[in-house]
């Protein structure tokens, strides 16, 4: 397998060697369209200062003359009409003359090497210590002919403060690279931390604990993932807990049942019992059914593909409505109802709003004592609609006004028979698909408030 670490060294190897190359082909365009022939009409001046000085001296004093200007920085071949070839300064490692250089000797012409020398690789040309690489100039002393080449020389050229350019280029090339190498260590690390992370979730293992500590994307990334992480702990017990949960719910009705339907059987039960234990059957049966309905609806609204059919209607007609077939419940459990509904329309699904206000108020009731009392305002403020159910009830603690809103969640687990742990959580749902706000107030003892806003439309 490729590792990001290995990938990362053979990109940045990669990079540097075409950097490197395409520097050189620039370098190499630039030498040859203008450096190479600068270069060469710089020695041809200087080989001309050379041959007017020479002109002017005796044979006998030219070997001397040339070794003077050789210790300037320069290297010289000097070419007799007899062919005889003698070198000043620093001798080129190739000495071979070609035959333009040779028919010089005794011409007008001006032998332009260093502009028409290509042996190497571009630029690497101007380095090239071959005699082939000079300017050269014929010249006449005392009837005698003589062709001179000349050149500076390159290594008398390459001063102290080059070999600091390139000892400093070369340094930081180095320091460059063991750079990268630690960046790309830095990077790859809290990377394999992630990926080990992952393929502990894979395992289901979300026991995550993941010690990156960075300010940058990497970081934020942990953080995002730890989060995550913990979210889907919290998601596979919320599962776990919904299995139980719901096995639970069903299993205690359907023993009622079965147990109630196994006395039916008894010939010995009177009227009044037979009628009372089918009473309990069809209560449970309901319960069953209210239960399957509120499994299916969380479903669809998980799954968003429950349609949210809006329309206008009487949202203060809804409530009143709602109350009023309530009010049996209310009678029942003498418990005194208070409502203030300001005449508002409202685009919202009838049918799912319906549900939000009957799960509201069932828990206002559920939980509220005999004689108890229910507030329920509706108004409009600016831009939103306001609902709020208000009861004096047992109220629920600060640590679980979030939780109420799990699935199966109940505060109180030996009143489990009372409801399913499933009303709020639709409620959030369905008021979270409205673009609405759910509100939970409540203090041990004094009672709730469950707010709802929404949008006018």
């Amino acid at each position: 397998m490729k590792t990001l670490y290995k990938q990362y060294l053979v990109v940045t190897l990669v990079v540097i060697i075409a950097s490197l190359g395409i520097s050189m082909f620039l370098l190499g365009q630039l030498y040859n369209n203008k450096v190479r022939e600068d270069t060469d009409e710089k020695n041809v001046e200087i080989a001309h200062e050379v041959i007017d000085m020479i002109e002017k001296r005796a044979t006998d004093g030219i070997d001397e003359y040339f070794h003077s200007i050789a210790k300037f920085g320069y290297q010289i071949v000097l070419v007799d009409e007899n062919k005889k070839v003698k070198s000043f300064g620093t001798e080129f490692s190739k000495m071979k003359l070609n035959d333009k250089m040779i028919d010089l000797v005794g011409s007008n012409g001006i032998y332009h090497g260093i502009k028409d020398y290509k042996r190497n690789f571009s630029i690497m040309n101007h380095y090239a210590n071959d005699v082939q690489n000079t300017i050269g100039l014929p010249f006449q002393i005392e009837n005698k002919n003589y062709a001179m080449f000349i050149r500076i020389d390159n290594a008398s050229s390459f001063t102290e403060m080059h070999y600091l350019i390139v000892g400093f280029l070369l340094i930081s090339a180095i320091v460059i690279f063991v750079a990268m190498i630690l960046l790309a260590r830095q990077l790859v690390h809290p990377l394999k931390q992630l990926q080990r992370a992952t393929e502990q979730i894979t395992q289901e293992d979300f026991d995550i604990d993941l010690k990156i500590d960075r300010n940058d994307e990497l970081g934020q990334l942990a953080i995002h993932f730890q989060k995550m992480a913990q979210r889907l702990a919290e998601n596979d017990q919320l599962k776990k807990d919904f299995i139980n949960n719901v096995s639970h719910d069903f299993q205690s009705p359907l023993l009622n049942i079965q147990g109630y339907a196994n006395v039916l059987k008894d010939g010995e039960n009177t009227e009044e019992e037979r009628i009372q234990y089918l009473e309990i059957i069809e209560q449970e049966t309901k319960r069953l059914s209210a239960l399957t309905k509120q499994l299916l609806l969380l479903s669809s609204l998980d799954q968003k593909n429950l349609p949210i059919e809006k329309k206008t209607y009487s949202l203060d007609q809804q409530l009143k409505e709602l109350l009023f077939a309530k009010r049996w419940i209310l009678d029942e459990k003498q418990m005194e109802l208070l409502y203030e509904l300001e005449p508002i329309e409202v685009n919202a699904d009838q049918h799912l709003m319906e549900q939000v206000w009957d799960n509201l108020l069932s828990n206002a009731i559920r939980y509220s004592e005999e004689k108890g009392k229910i507030v329920v305002t509706c108004s409009s403020k600016a831009n939103e609609i306001i609902v709020s159910i208000q009861d004096n009830g047992i109220g629920i603690p600060e640590d679980a006004l979030e939780r109420v809103k799990e699935r199966f969640y109940r505060v109180d687990s030996s009143r489990s028979n009372q409801s399913s742990g499933l009303g709020l959580a639709i409620v959030t749902e369905i008021v979270k698909r409205h673009d609405g706000e759910l509100i939970i107030e409540s203090e041990i003892g004094k009672g709730t408030i469950v707010t709802v806003k929404l949008w006018k439309s």
